[in-house]
């Protein structure tokens, strides 16, 4: 179970904790401090504890646009939305048409059936980001 925390409610500081759950115990995996502003606007939790934190709440172009954390807490990833944009290389005004979830995805992240990858789609074109180790390869 992953859940987020606003440190004072005064500042955009936002922390995170991985707990795992097992009928009634609860352990905490890890805890952290997370560098988005305002926190992530999405997350995804793979069966092997990778977390994967999607984007920013505010609406521009993110410093953390993707950011994946191992099962230990340890960050594996990280990249902004300008990366991203450079490894798919196409136009700005293709990523802002066709963005449905904040100012880039084009579509909820979609998890791998093996839970070792997650496949984005951004301005019509998909790249996928392996659970292991961060890589982003275009898939399309």
């Amino acid at each position: 179970m992953l859940t987020f925390s606003s440190l004072d409610r005064r500042t955009p500081s936002v922390s995170a904790e991985l707990v795992e759950v097992s009928g009634t115990r609860r352990r905490s995996l890890w805890s952290r401090l997370l560098p988005h502003e305002q926190g992530p606007r999405g997350a995804l939790v793979s069966d092997s504890g990778a977390v994967v934190l999607l984007d920013e709440w505010i609406n521009v172009v993110p410093r953390h646009a993707i950011m994946l954390i191992g099962p230990d807490g340890r960050t594996l990833a990280l990249y902004s939305g300008e990366q991203l944009f450079a490894i798919l290389n196409v136009p700005r005004k293709a990523i802002s048409a066709n963005a449905r979830h904040g100012v880039w995805m084009s579509s909820e992240p979609i998890p791998s059936a093996d839970g070792k990858t997650v496949e984005f789609r951004c301005a019509r074109r998909s790249f996928t980001l392996q659970l292991a180790d961060g890589k982003l390869t275009v898939s399309d």
